[in-house]
């Protein structure tokens, strides 16, 4: 990837959008309709104002990438990790392709049914690591990781981001349509493995002009007089407890016992006392963990990882640094992926270009139209790629313009449809961004390598679209 290259990609997108407050009025929906305004532009202060704002609102996302590095770097520091990697390299010498196959699958389910992306992409440098020694490439590497779990976000089931913000803002079940995207899931699952042993049987035709690559976050350290399986246990266990802390189980599925748990737990005193409140500090029930706890619980596991096996203290803090500085790049371009939605959240405040963009699309014809839905949902998906705000937004302009809620089911998977497309290509998609910085893969090879894959899952989209707005 050439230098600066995804800061080019993000400063294009940037001024795009500056440009758009110059040509767009702003407008907002209420339940009176939507009322347009005057333009709302952004100055040359706000050129430098925004990516400033962008940094400080959403700098969480850099922590946590910073946090996954240092990890890493402790896990590296001990010598075993290296004897786990090495393992399963040896296994699957012979067997290239089920690995590929399995961390597909892996990461297309994790993304489909948990959801919770930011926990599953702590998984991305370990199996790339495996992947790397194995003889792929990174452009696969990163294909069967990140674009796995963007397959997996496309065909979302149970997925926490997606269906619980469809619940809320549509009060659509999060059992809406699920026979219909368990079969698309499966579709476009087929489809990628497919895609990616096509590919991997091209790149074995260019074996011979393959250069020797540095695998980020990895640094072979092997002492053979340690166990492994300590370091195994902390990292299930730690997985286990993320994934419980991070899927909203009341929302979803109703299950309110971690809740009670949680409240039970906190509300234990001594003589009136909050003991158990004030010793661990504020702390969410399981199902509310955020970003931010997701942070601080690597920061523990890396603490706990070098307790267990006796680094010293200098030792422990030189490799999580070492693991931090190495996720630098990775962590300022998450952030700053963030832009747009930076650009339109604080810098026009409700009263925005989207809702204009909005209404005249949906207002070109008098009924509820797909192409017109598709086009709208696409439009934000590049706006605001958090599929929470995505959903808010759009759920505004659905519940202002459409009073059937009979086909709010139907606009739901267009909405789930229309983003997991974009974020395949949006320079705004986080996963995309992280992934492509992670490797040192360029936005225009990534293009062109999955373009075709793409235009296959595409024309899935609008079959299944079409078939399901039939029975509207």
């Amino acid at each position: 990837m050439k230098k600066y290259e995804l800061s080019k990609i993000l400063g294009i997108t940037f001024i795009i959008g500056v440009l758009l407050t110059w040509l767009i009025p702003t407008g907002q929906f209420s339940e009176e309709g939507f009322a347009i305004a005057a333009t709302n532009p952004l100055g040359f202060i706000d050129l430098f104002r925004t990516p400033l704002n962008t940094f400080a609102n959403f700098i969480h996302y850099a922590m946590v990438f910073l946090a996954l590095g240092g990890l890493y770097g402790v896990m590296g520091k001990t010598g075993v990790y290296s004897i786990i990697v090495d393992k399963i390299v040896k296994k699957f010498k012979t067997k290239k392709e089920n690995f590929l196959i399995l961390t597909s699958i892996i990461f297309i389910l994790l993304s489909s049914v948990l959801g919770v992306n930011l926990l599953i992409f702590t998984l991305v440098p370990f199996f790339a690591t495996i992947l790397l020694l194995l003889g792929y490439n990174k452009l696969t590497s990163l294909v069967v990781t990140v674009g796995a779990m963007l397959t997996g976000g496309l065909g979302a089931t149970y997925s926490n981001s997606i269906n619980t913000s469809l619940r809320y803002f549509l009060n659509v079940s999060i059992h809406n349509e699920i026979v219909t995207r368990l079969i698309f899931l499966v579709i476009i699952s087929v489809l990628f493995i497919m895609f990616v042993l096509n590919s991997t049987k091209k790149e074995k035709d260019e074996e011979d002009k393959k250069e020797e690559v540095k695998i980020p976050l990895y640094t072979k350290n092997v002492k053979k007089d340690r166990n492994p399986w300590p370091l195994i246990i902390v990292c299930g266990f730690a997985l286990i407890l993320l994934t419980l802390g991070m899927f909203d189980w009341a929302f979803s599925f109703d299950i309110s016992f971690f809740k009670n748990m949680h409240e039970s737990i906190i509300g234990l005193e001594t003589n009136g006392y909050p003991i158990v409140a004030n010793l661990i500090g504020a702390i969410n029930a399981f199902g509310n963990w955020s970003m931010y706890d997701l942070t601080i619980f690597l920061m523990i596991v890396s603490v706990v990882i070098a307790w267990i096996y006796s680094l010293k203290v200098k030792d422990t803090v030189d490799a999580f640094v070492d693991g931090a500085k190495e996720m630098l790049p990775v962590a300022f371009y998450v952030t700053m992926a963030n832009i747009l939605f930076s650009l339109i959240y604080f810098g026009q405040s409700g009263v925005d270009i989207f809702n204009t963009i909005s209404n005249f699309l949906l207002g070109i014809t008098d009924k509820f139209n797909m192409i017109t839905m598709s086009l709208t949902s696409i439009i934000g998906s590049f706006f605001y790629n958090d599929f929470i705000q995505y959903s808010n937004v759009l759920g505004t302009v659905v519940g202002s313009i459409y009073n059937n809620t009979i086909i709010y089911p139907k606009i739901a998977l267009i909405l789930q449809f229309m983003y997991g497309l974009t974020m395949f290509v949006a320079p705004t998609s986080i996963l995309l961004i992280a992934g492509l910085s992670y490797f040192g893969i360029s936005y225009k090879e990534w293009l062109k390598h999955i373009w075709k894959y793409l235009v296959k899952i595409f024309a899935v989209v609008l079959v299944v679209l079409i078939i399901v707005m039939m029975f509207v």
